[in-house]
């Protein structure tokens, strides 16, 4: 009986001795590695970041200033996303190594589909890794490091997450230019601006702000230079406030920009800040749609939701009336 017991003892020994070299020496886990340090401790050290996928595709941010990215050396970066970038790249921890039963998997989708990220400190290539796809759950995302100065991979991939956030990784690291640009128009507070002019052709609506001083605005119509006379500075105020943060929506079609903004615009805006700088937006009716149609129960013209719009007559993009139609007053706005 004693005899068993042994037996079955050191069957259990062997089993866990066996577990242990195939977990810990043969690629389930590198213990004594620096295979599994995927966070970079000090975000404000990086001065570029590379993305790139299977395709050949990629995307390169680097950092101009405190709290501003370029975006492949030639669009300012939105700084929500490049935010939420460098706050998973500090917070992604280890949440697992790797079943071994589905090894094989997780090791044939990273070659084939995952996206690598290479991390610069100056001009020091700081981290190399290999960002997967998720895991069943939707709980955590396969990532695979590799020597920051071979790039050689290391053996073992990790499940990782970021602690306190329910949902996978690859999404944040994205690729297409677009959509890391910075789609700002505006971004000005009231004292930041010198004029604000609304022109609508045709019309005798047109205004132009100037902003003379503290509390002293001069009321015109741009077309005709007339002056106003007595007029509501509170609504003045109020109005110069929408100027804060106005952005578009996305690129438009460039098979229609030809067509479109050879066509006159229902609106232009003309903003100078107080530094000299302006710029121009002027506004196209995009056609309804019969969706749109059916959707309102009305038969509209245009599309009562987005509009084309050439900004500084270089970016044709779409923009929402909820976010510019607040700026679109007619000049009797200032007189209630």
């Amino acid at each position: 009986m004693k005899r068993n017991r042994f037996t079955v003892i050191a069957v259990i020994v062997l089993v866990i001795a066996s577990l242990y070299f195939l977990v810990f020496k043969s690629g389930f886990s590198t213990i004594g590695e620096k295979d599994n340090e995927f966070a970079v401790k000090d975000t404000g050290s990086i001065t570029k970041i590379f993305i790139a996928n299977k395709n050949n595709q990629s995307v390169t941010l680097t950092r101009i200033s405190k709290g501003q990215w370029m975006v492949n050396g030639h669009f300012i970066a939105r700084a929500d996303c490049i935010n939420t970038l460098l706050y998973t790249i500090n917070m992604v921890a280890i949440k697992g190594v790797i079943d071994p039963r589905s090894w094989n998997t997780v090791i044939k989708n990273l070659s084939s589909s995952a996206i690598k990220v290479e991390i610069y400190e100056g001009d020091n290539r700081a981290k190399v890794y290999y960002v997967g796809g998720e895991t069943a759950d939707e709980l955590g995302t396969y990532m695979l490091m590799a020597n920051s100065k071979t790039e050689e991979n290391y053996k073992q991939p990790y499940i990782t997450y970021i602690p306190g956030f329910d949902g996978y990784l690859t999404t944040r690291y994205f690729i297409k230019e677009e959509d890391w640009r910075d789609r700002s128009v505006f971004q000005y507070y009231p004292y930041d601006l010198k004029s604000v002019s609304m022109i609508y052709p045709g019309a005798d609506s047109s205004f132009r702000i100037t902003i003379a001083g503290r509390n002293q605005f001069i009321l015109d119509n741009p077309l005709t230079n007339r002056k106003a006379g007595m007029f509501d500075t509170m609504a003045v105020k109020q109005y110069l406030t929408y100027y804060q943060s106005v952005s578009w929506e996305v690129t438009a079609p460039t098979e229609k920009e030809d067509s479109i903004v050879h066509s006159p615009p229902f609106v232009i805006m003309r903003v100078e800040d107080a530094k000299g700088k302006v710029t121009t937006v002027k506004l196209y009716h995009r056609w309804a749609t019969d969706n749109q149609r059916e959707k309102y129960g009305i038969d509209y013209k245009y599309d009562p939701d987005r509009m084309f719009a050439l900004v500084n007559d270089k970016d044709f993009v779409i923009a929402q009336y909820f976010v510019f139609g607040k700026m679109m007053q007619p000049a009797a706005y200032f007189f209630r």
